[in-house]
C-alpha cells in the first residue's frame, strides 16, 4: 500500500530547534521517526539527533525477517545507549534527554512505539482510532480520574515527563502500540507536544480529509505556533496517509 507523507518543523519562539523528524522508505516499508529534545536539559538537540540517526542506520540494515516490534524495541534501546555515549563524549560531559516516537508501516500494517509525550495518532475517517498515552505525571492523574481534561491543560506539571531517553539513572520503558491493519485513507500523525498541545483533536482530524496533506500539515503547524506566541515551543509533525 502506498503512502503519501510530509514532515514539517518550526522553531517557534525558542532560540534553537531541538526537534528532529525522519521519513524513510525501503523495500516496501516506511519508517516514521520523531524526537523532541528536552529543553532545560543539556543539549536536547544532541539527544534528538542521536535518536533519529540510530533509527536511520538500523533501518538501512534491517533484516526483513526481524519482527517489526522487535526492530522498534531494539532501536529504542540502541538509541538510548548512543545518547548516553554522546553525552559522555562532550567536554564537560552532559546528559542530553529526548522523547521519541517511531512507526514502521510494512505491507498494510502499522507498528509503533514511544517514550515520553511525543505522540502518534491513527485517524480513520472522522475519528481517532488510536493515540499513544503520554508518559507524564498529568497523564497518570487523568488515567486515575483524579483530574479533568480541563484541569490537565492548566496543571503546573503539564510539561513534565516521567519517561525519556538519555537518563542514566532511569532507563526508558518503551511503550508498544498494537499492530493495526491499515485501510486506504488511514492517516498516521507523529508530533511533538509543541504541535498537539495547542491544537484540539478536532483540528487534527482535518488531515484525513485534506485535499493537500502537505499544505494542511504546514497550516496546522503554523497555527500551533501562533496560538502559543510569544512562548511557542518547537513545533514538529509527520503525516502519512495511505493511498
Amino acid at each position: 500500500m502506498r503512502c503519501e507523507t510530509h514532515r514539517c518543523t518550526r522553531t517557534g519562539d525558542r532560540r534553537i530547534n531541538e526537534d528532529r523528524a525522519l521519513i524513510l522508505t525501503r523495500a516496501g516499508e516506511t519508517l516514521l521517526v520523531l524526537a523532541d529534545g528536552m529543553g532545560g536539559h543539556a543539549r536536547g538537540d544532541l539527544a534528538a539527533e542521536a535518536f533519529v540517526d540510530t533509527f536511520r542506520r538500523r533501518f538501512h540494515k534491517r533484516d526483513p525477517a526481524t519482527p517489526p516490534m522487535r526492530f522498534l524495541v531494539d532501536a529504542f534501546q540502541a538509541a538510548h545507549e548512543v545518547i548516553l555515549a554522546v553525552g559522555r563524549s562532550c567536554r564537560p560531559p552532559v546528559q542530553p534527554l529526548t522523547t521519541g516516537v517511531a512507526c514502521l508501516v510494512t505491507a498494510d500494517t502499522a507498528y509503533w512505539a514511544h517514550v515520553g509525550d511525543s505522540r502518534l495518532y491513527l485517524m480513520r475517517g472522522a475519528r481517532i482510532l488510536h493515540r499513544t498515552r503520554d508518559h507524564t505525571p498529568v497523564a497518570e492523574l487523568l488515567a486515575a480520574g483524579l483530574i479533568t481534561q480541563r484541569e490537565a491543560r492548566r496543571h503546573p506539571m503539564r510539561n513534565h515527563v516521567s519517561q525519556c531517553l538519555g537518563s542514566a539513572a532511569n532507563p526508558p520503558e518503551v511503550a508498544l502500540g498494537p499492530a493495526v491493519p491499515l485501510q486506504p485513507g488511514d492517516t498516521l500523525l507523529l508530533c511533538s507536544d509543541g504541535f498537539w498541545s495547542p491544537l484540539g483533536e478536532h483540528r487534527l482530524l482535518e488531515l484525513p480529509r485534506a485535499e493537500h496533506l502537505a499544505a494542511t500539515l504546514e497550516t496546522l503547524a503554523l497555527t500551533a505556533e501562533q496560538l502559543t506566541h510569544p512562548n511557542s515551543d518547537n513545533v514538529t509533525a509527520i503525516a502519512c496517509r495511505l493511498e
